[in-house]
């Protein structure tokens, strides 16, 4: 069994992160967070004007100041910007609390995304698009060999893509811890789960109650419960067809 609090997105810009990652968050009701996001935010300017305003050095040590902070996020998507391949020293510090997942595609198929924008990626040649994310793609190789899980996006629906990784982490037993909630909202959720035990008590059999507070505090894939559900259907079905022969 894995426990993690969130999972983050690697992988060269193009690769499509923040797509996938959005859509991972909201199947998931998490949070979604990009760190390119984050830092306009913080400096108040596009991801390309501040590359240009601080410079290289500074805008590492900038983005590398969020992405500590966002990793200790619980129940988030984290999408990192591809600008720069994360450092190896960086990977195995984020995988204390995160499930790593590289993206990547084809270079066809990152030429053709950089293009739809161009400008926006601060480091990009766009006199040779091909030529640079061809180099940057083999920067990018040894960090893929030390995600958890690295998934293509070159082909396939992103709903396809997500029931991959939801069979992923049933396969590899990986679940999420919950966020810890401040005191003023332990006492309202409390009471409002007070209200919801005494509706529920007339409604739902205590064996229920207890295999529902045994899982308390971590998330299961969602494959993991169509399953379950599915083979206490099985049983049934089995158990009604024995009183009919008999």
């Amino acid at each position: 069994m894995i426990i993690k609090r969130n999972i983050i997105l690697i992988g060269s810009m193009g690769s499509g992160k923040s797509h996938f990652g959005r859509n991972l968050a909201e199947m998931k009701n998490w949070q979604f967070v990009d760190t390119d996001r984050v830092l306009e935010g913080r400096f108040g300017l596009p991801i390309a004007e501040i590359f240009k305003k601080i410079g290289e050095k500074a805008f590492k040590k900038a983005e590398l100041d969020v992405l500590k902070k966002v990793s200790m996020y619980h129940e988030a998507v984290i999408s990192v910007g591809g600008n720069f391949p994360i450092e190896l020293k960086t990977l195995r510090a984020l995988r204390k609390y995160s499930y790593i997942i590289g993206i990547r595609a084809a270079q066809f198929r990152i030429v053709s995304r950089v293009n739809r924008k161009i400008g926006k990626r601060p480091t990009m040649d766009y006199d040779d698009v091909s030529g640079y994310v061809h180099s940057m793609m083999q920067l990018w190789k040894p960090v893929y060999k030390k995600c958890d899980y690295v998934l293509d996006t070159t082909n396939g629906r992103t709903e396809d893509l997500m029931q991959v990784i939801e069979d992923v982490f049933y396969n590899e037993e990986v679940l999420f811890k919950t966020r810890k909630l401040d005191s003023k909202t332990k006492k309202k959720s409390k009471s409002l789960d007070i209200k919801a035990k005494s509706i529920q008590s007339n409604s739902i059999p205590s064996k229920s109650i207890q295999q529902h507070k045994e899982g308390e505090g971590y998330e299961k894939s969602s494959r993991f419960n169509k399953r379950r559900r599915r083979t206490w259907h099985e049983c049934s079905h089995k158990s009604n067809h024995k009183k009919g022969n008999s």
